[in-house]
């Protein structure tokens, strides 16, 4: 009986062996995989922004080729701005487009989600603003940005927060309530961003905590 039963034990720690290093391979490539996709994603949607000019002036595609305009016009545009000649023109251009019915709304909703992307807001909500809430019960934190506040018919303000989704942060959960449940956290949405896609494997060692209050 101890003979019959020997197999099945080394079959056992095998099986267990063997799925110990799947998982330990699939932690350390797993980053590497998302980031890899992630890059992917980009290059695809931008080389593919320009190619029917591309094609239409040279005759057929040229993979990379619309890539390397986008990157370029984007440094330029970046260098450009912190030019001062360069901000009143700018600036007037920006005017211009949020000007247009529709396209403006558009445009000012998608600047407001970039983080640091509009320098004379004065409000201190959006994904710089790094909070933790109790969800999805008491006692359980989850980490999230302060995307607004607002005032309910009692007169209590409230705090619009939006918390990414792991590992993959263009989704996750919308919540309203009130400012006195919601604390604000001194991380970087870069760090907070960092924590969510690794899955807390990368964040900050500590973390301080105020009321939100101190947002007034």
């Amino acid at each position: 009986m101890t003979a019959d039963a020997q197999p099945a034990a080394v079959h056992q720690r095998v099986g267990r062996g063997v799925t110990r290093r799947v998982m330990r391979g699939a932690v350390l490539l797993l980053p590497l995989m998302v980031t890899f996709w992630l890059i992917q994603f980009a290059f695809q949607t931008m080389d593919g922004l320009l190619q029917p000019i591309i094609s239409a002036i040279a005759g057929d595609e040229i993979p990379g080729l619309s890539f390397a305009i986008i990157i370029v016009a984007l440094f330029i545009v970046g260098a450009l701005s912190s030019n001062f000649l360069f901000r009143t023109p700018g600036y007037l251009f920006e005017r211009g487009i949020t000007a247009i019915p529709g396209i403006g709304s558009v445009y000012s909703t998608t600047k407001k989600l970039l983080p640091g992307s509009d320098r004379s807001a004065t409000t201190t909500t959006g994904f710089d603003t790094v909070v933790r809430i109790e969800y999805p019960r008491p006692g359980v934190w989850s980490v999230g940005f302060l995307m607004s506040t607002i005032d309910d018919a009692a007169g209590t303000k409230c705090g619009v927060v939006y918390m990414p989704s792991t590992p993959m942060p263009q989704s996750g959960w919308l919540v309203q309530l009130p400012l006195d449940e919601i604390e604000l956290m001194d991380w970087s949405s870069a760090q907070a961003m960092q924590y969510i896609v690794t899955a807390g494997v990368t964040c900050p060692d500590v973390m301080e905590l105020r009321a939100i209050e101190a947002l007034s």
